[in-house]
């Protein structure tokens, strides 16, 4: 049988007497998770984060693709704290250590690491109880930071987690949550990061099962859970095939005639990318080849003229380029003596964090090496920098200066993103005026790609 920690309903809570889990640590960790993931990624966006309840015990599940980056990711753009599971070697990480404290994970012990007996009553309680006061427990059931393109098996735990808690601890309003997260380039510096949220869903069909046999009850709670996972986790059959699909997706979704090159939604891309897998799993892979033949030759059309699909659907209104270039010139004029500053005080931290993140071969843990690594590194400099400059010119004006490095790193990297992207525009302008004569057929194959994928996706 599986283990129960409660026994009858005498601990019942309705939810006006619940008190919401808080801690000294969450406001800390929310504002320093949402400043470490502002840096590192280019845009966040958030699909679905109104399904969250306000209040109320839940159990969250997310996938788990990138490391503690995800955990950070969630504590930073959800509008609750989550109290996570971490397993317990993460613990003898001496770096980690603090982060892990201060953050409030539980540790769990991994079957694959425990000995003998359950060795996670304690953590289980400690849910029930967070649960018990109406808060939210979040939870990595695939249990491992994995690179593979779809859905890895889960584990009980989730599932365990609040079947016990709504039906041996009494606690009232349990649901379960599911959040995909997905990434353009995971260990990149600078990307893209998306989180979507399902609906939450409810336990209370599960009491009757859960009465008769609990052990199948939480086998199937945790099929049911990955199925949620599923609708807001991307699956596919290769990464070769999601960034085929993706980049397909990206000319799908993207407007012609924008006055400049910009991005698209990062939500849009993964949307149609997905319904294309649908389609192919459903149709089978001849169902595609006409799509692909045609997305093959709109990209031998953009190699041959080196721009991407930004560029080459781009107004280019003059009076847009002109106030883009004028303004990105002032920018870069008051902003270069701080970029300077803030290239000299971390270029070499960085350099050294980017050679040690290339050692590991999980990608996940590649951009946690990165993250947290340029954290601690940076912190050091700048304590340094304090230090140095407070010996040289008083206590004052080193901790100005302490203060001033980070700010001073922030804007030379948005600079640089300035720089790079203004770059990108006139040469998409020059190119496409000289190139004109060529532009209508490239056009003409881009129509076919955006075609041929919308008749797809009506039909499926």
């Amino acid at each position: 049988m599986v283990p129960r920690l409660f026994s009858g309903a005498s601990n019942v809570r309705t939810p006006e007497t619940r008190d919401r889990e808080r801690r000294p640590g969450d406001w800390v960790m929310t504002r320093l998770a949402r400043l470490l993931i502002r840096v590192f990624f280019r845009r966040v966006e958030v699909e679905g984060g109104e399904h969250l309840p306000e209040s109320g015990p839940a159990v969250l599940v997310a996938n788990h693709i990138n490391g503690l980056v995800d955990g950070l990711l969630l504590m930073a753009t959800l509008r609750r704290y989550p109290r996570f599971l971490g397993k317990s070697t993460l613990f003898t990480i001496l770096p980690l250590w603090p982060f892990l404290k201060l953050s409030g994970v539980i540790p769990v012990v991994r079957t694959s690491d425990a000995t003998t007996g359950d060795r996670n009553v304690s953590a289980f309680a400690t849910c029930h109880d967070i649960l018990e006061k109406g808060g939210l427990v979040a939870v990595f059931p695939e249990g491992i930071s994995h690179d593979e393109p779809s859905l890895q098996p889960l584990k009980t735990g989730a599932a365990r987690i609040a079947l016990e808690a709504g039906f041996d601890g009494g606690v009232e309003g349990v649901q379960s949550i599911a959040v995909g997260l997905v990434y353009d380039a995971k260990a990149r510096f600078r990307s893209r990061a998306l989180v979507r949220v399902a609906e939450p869903v409810g336990i209370g069909r599960w009491a009757g099962g859960y009465r008769a046999d609990g052990r199948e009850a939480v086998r199937a709670f945790t099929a049911e859970l990955a199925a949620q996972l599923n609708t807001v986790s991307p699956t596919y059959a290769s990464w070769a095939q999601a960034d085929l699909l993706f980049r397909i997706a990206e000319v799908v979704v993207r407007t012609p005639g924008e006055p400049l090159p910009s991005d698209v939604e990062l939500s849009d891309q993964v949307s149609v990318a997905s319904s294309l897998t649908a389609v192919q799993q459903a149709l089978g892979s001849a169902s595609l080849q006409h799509l692909l033949a045609s997305f093959d030759t709109y990209e031998h059309d953009l190699s041959l003229l080196g721009l991407t699909d930004s560029q080459v659907v781009a107004g280019y209104s003059r009076r847009r380029l002109k106030l883009a270039l004028v303004w990105s010139i002032l920018k870069v004029v008051v902003a270069l003596p701080l970029a300077a500053i803030g290239v000299v005080v971390h270029v070499l931290p960085f350099q050294i964090i980017k050679q040690v993140a290339r050692k590991p071969t999980n990608e996940g843990i590649k951009a946690t090496v990165k993250l947290l690594g340029c954290f601690v590194s940076f912190v050091v400099v700048y304590a340094v920098v304090g230090i140095v400059v407070g010996r040289a010119y008083g206590p004052l004006v080193g901790l100005i200066a302490a203060v001033a490095a980070p700010l001073c790193g922030y804007v030379a990297v948005r600079l640089i993103e300035r720089v790079r992207r203004i770059g990108g525009i006139v040469e998409g302008w020059r190119t496409v005026r000289v190139r004109r004569g060529v532009l209508d057929t490239v056009l003409e194959h881009r129509q076919t790609v955006t075609m041929d994928a919308r008749d797809l996706l009506v039909e499926s």
